[in-house]
């Protein structure tokens, strides 16, 4: 198996603390997440893994699906009793109204003669031991359809686990780049405060208009209220992250950062592998194998059924000598018609059995196609990434230019406060198409099936 390693690197900006998180991938996935954290930090963070499990262990959806395997089970060890012997124990007690008696004639005398053969009250018991020899495949097929059924509803588990994991990151994810928008919205402000402070200091020296001070004011203002927006969105962010997870909606959320290291994979490798480790396809084919199964467990009724039974009778009767026996028996039944009720019920199980296939069938186009949106979405974020990061050095330059230029009185308010809402576009595309990459990376392991 193939291994490729995912490393996610980040940054607190308060305290210039610095987490690491690698994230170790199987066949491409995420498997294993290790956080490297300083020994003296006071709030550790959490890695994605640590709130995959967190996650897994209270989700009602993947506790669902283990009692449906638990269930399949059950009826497979069922399935499988049938070939073993059974026993039936039986008691029973009967009082007649009155004494049967057998009236006899005895030849050429006229006299009848009346004798009692049973008891009026009597009382008995019996048990018989059944062995099945030859059931035309009705067991056997029965077994195997009880074990394909095993397999479907594992994968179907497989699958609901997978579906928790990406709900999960696609939270986590949420809650990182709303906490990089803040510090975004968070970077206008103070930029829009030092410079209402330049503003306000060449207006008192008459060098600037009062209108340049109060554009300065009303951007100022503007970017405050974006800020307040932005931290209420960071806050349901985490209340969502808190709820997928079980938690309180208002727990501390501190988590490990997320980035794609730019690794790359061929598309129909990830297609190979999607069509092997895909739970929805290894589900689909189990239930077909399970119909199929059916169906001939079904068809085995119309062939021989042939059984041992062995058993002891014993009735407490004075008339009875001896009071118990015991016997064996070989028996065989053959159901050779019933007017197709059988052969109808078999048909129908067949019928869904090649309906299940063709949807499968449409299930792996459908997979084809999902896996290569996913790899060309991951490739266009990473592509805008590259772009990003440039843009943002210029904005910066962008920036300080124009500050530079209007501190001189050789530039205008209008070109500072275009610099920076420049720079803030930026910095919004550099962590929306960044993040947007991490999430692409996990959509497209979803894809695969081995997030």
């Amino acid at each position: 198996m193939r291994m490729y390693d995912f490393f996610a690197a980040g940054r607190k900006l308060a305290g210039s603390l610095i987490v690491v998180v690698a994230v170790r991938l199987a066949g491409p996935a995420f498997a294993q997440v290790e956080i490297l954290t300083p020994p003296a930090q006071q709030n550790p963070t959490e890695s994605l893994e640590d709130a995959w499990q967190v996650a897994l262990r209270g989700d009602q959806r993947v506790e669902a699906g283990q009692w449906q395997v638990a269930s399949a089970q059950s009826t497979w060890a069922a399935a499988r009793a049938e070939r073993l012997p059974s026993l039936t124990l039986g008691a029973d007690y009967y009082a007649l109204s009155q004494q049967p008696e057998l009236q006899v004639t005895l030849p050429g005398l006229p006299i009848v003669v009346q004798q009692s053969f049973i008891n009026q009250n009597s009382g008995g018991a019996h048990g018989i031991a059944t062995q099945p020899l030859y059931t035309s495949g009705r067991i056997s097929s029965g077994i195997a359809a009880a074990e394909s059924q095993v397999s479907a509803n594992r994968n179907d588990l497989r699958r609901t686990v997978l579906d928790v994991k990406m709900n999960v990151a696609e939270y986590y994810v949420a809650v990182l780049s709303a906490t990089k928008f803040l510090q975004v919205a968070q970077s206008k402000v103070s930029s829009l405060t030092a410079h209402l402070r330049d503003v306000n200091s060449l207006y008192e020296k008459g060098l600037v208009s009062k209108n340049d001070l109060l554009a300065a004011e009303v951007a100022l203002a503007d970017a405050q209220q974006k800020a307040l927006d932005t931290a209420n969105k960071l806050e349901v962010a985490q209340a969502a992250y808190n709820r997928a997870l079980g938690r309180v909606l208002t727990g501390n959320v501190q988590l490990a950062e997320l980035q794609d290291n730019g690794a790359r994979w061929d598309v129909n490798d990830l297609t190979a592998q999607a069509m092997q480790q895909r739970p929805e396809l290894a589900a689909l084919a189990a239930q077909a194998r399970a119909l199929q199964q059916e169906a001939e467990s079904e068809r085995g009724k119309t062939g021989p059924q042939v059984a041992v039974q062995g058993g002891y009778l014993y009735q407490q009767d004075r008339y009875l000598e001896p009071n118990g026996l015991a016997g064996v028996m070989v028996g065989v039944e053959w159901n050779v018609l019933d007017m197709g009720r059988v052969r109808n019920r078999a048909n129908a199980l067949s019928d869904k059995a090649e309906s299940v296939i063709h949807l499968r069938r449409d299930t792996q186009s459908l997979i084809a196609l999902e896996v290569r949106q996913r790899w060309l979405e991951l490739e266009t974020a990473r592509q805008r990434v590259i772009v990003a990061r440039q843009t943002t050095a210029h904005a910066d330059e962008n920036l300080r230019v124009a500050r530079d230029r209007y501190q001189h009185q050789v530039g205008t308010n209008t070109e500072v406060l275009d610099a920076e809402t420049l720079r803030i576009q930026a910095y919004t595309n550099l962590y929306d198409s960044t993040y947007q990459a991490v999430l692409a990376g996990l959509r497209l392991w979803r894809a695969v099936g081995s997030l």
